[in-house]
């Protein structure tokens, strides 16, 4: 099979295609997929760059990649609720699922039907960020009808989908997104957007129940008076410190633990001023994927894709995700 391999940490120009043995068989509890697209990430720019290495399955050469979509090729023992022909979506492991290939071999608890109305790249697209949007607004907090939420990055992948899924269960959504994605963000169900190169959106923010930072870049100290008492932060980051400032205090193996650390803090700060903070991981769980999938289904939240590569332009993929400048997601076609 072709995948895109890692020859160690580094940026794009350590990737490279090649000719590799297909994904084993599966064993019990797994399925085979034989992937048609994959989609970028950022966790799989930063587990490339070095910035995850503790996290196992990082033996170089490495086959990256998070979420996929394809047709399933073989299924293990003990898996009743797919067989071969199945067309699926999943998300395997943040950065670690070795997606960028044609065939991977992974647990069957990792992946849900695909909607027949849903493309290969549409569904790849919203596997990871739909699970980060879930974990953050059903389990991080329980977003409700009539509550006010705030959205960052509007436009990227996370974000676009946390505006469309807050929007599905009647909350009142504002959001901020570069000048080029305000009518974007908007068409997505956004009543207010915020032009965040020219705005202090903390400053116009008041009165929210939710704060989801999907970017991850937002100082939790100035937002926190944007909440309601008993209102919710929620990130994908730290809440302050960048990762990359974060990698030069503590190096890339152990800056994680220095967020980590951060968060902490902010908790017990939000605590004392009656309201939450919580750090948002993308737990690949089952019924956040089969949830997705009738969201996808209804129409209740589409899928954006803003761009798609072969497999043979992956590098570049990469180095266009790594300027932070999206609309919807980047996928891979694996061309299956």
């Amino acid at each position: 099979m072709r995948a895109a391999l890692l020859d160690g940490y580094g940026g794009a120009e350590r990737l490279r295609v090649a000719e590799v043995p297909d994904a084993p068989p599966p064993r019990r509890g797994q399925v085979r997929v034989r992937v048609h697209a994959a989609s970028l990430n950022p966790i799989d720019w930063k587990v490339c760059a070095g910035y995850f290495r503790l996290i196992p399955g990082q033996r170089m050469p490495m086959i990256p990649g998070s979420d996929c979509s394809g047709v399933v090729d073989a299924v293990g023992d003990g898996v009743a609720e797919f067989k071969p022909g199945d067309a699926v979506f999943g998300l395997i492991s943040g950065g670690v699922g070795h997606t960028f290939a044609q065939l991977v071999t992974a647990p069957a608890k990792r992946f849900a039907h695909k909607p027949a109305n849903v493309s290969h790249h549409e569904a790849a697209s919203a596997a990871l960020v739909g699970v980060t949007v879930l974990e953050a607004l059903t389990r991080g907090t329980r977003l409700a009808a009539g509550q006010r939420v705030f959205v960052s990055a509007g436009a990227g992948g996370v974000g676009s989908f946390a505006v469309q899924y807050a929007r599905s269960v009647g909350a009142q959504v504002l959001a901020s997104a570069g000048a080029a994605n305000l009518d974007f963000v908007r068409g997505l169900g956004a009543e207010t957007v915020f032009d965040y190169a020219t705005t202090d959106c903390a400053a116009q923010l008041s009165d929210l129940d939710v704060i989801f930072d999907a970017w991850g870049d937002l100082d939790a100290r100035r937002y926190l008076t944007c909440l309601k008492p008993g209102g919710v932060f929620l990130t994908t980051g730290s809440g302050g410190r960048s990762m990359e400032d974060l990698a030069t205090r503590y190096g890339k193996r152990w800056w994680l633990f220095g967020g980590l650390a951060d968060v902490l803090r902010l908790r017990w700060q939000a605590r004392r001023e009656g309201r939450q903070v919580a750090m948002v991981f993308a737990q690949p769980r089952a019924e956040h994927l089969q949830r997705i999938a009738r969201l996808l289904e209804s129409g209740a939240v589409k899928a954006q894709v803003g761009q798609v590569y072969a497999l043979d332009d992956i590098a570049r993929a990469f180095a266009d995700g790594q300027t932070g400048h999206a609309r919807g997601k980047r996928v891979i076609d694996l061309g299956a």
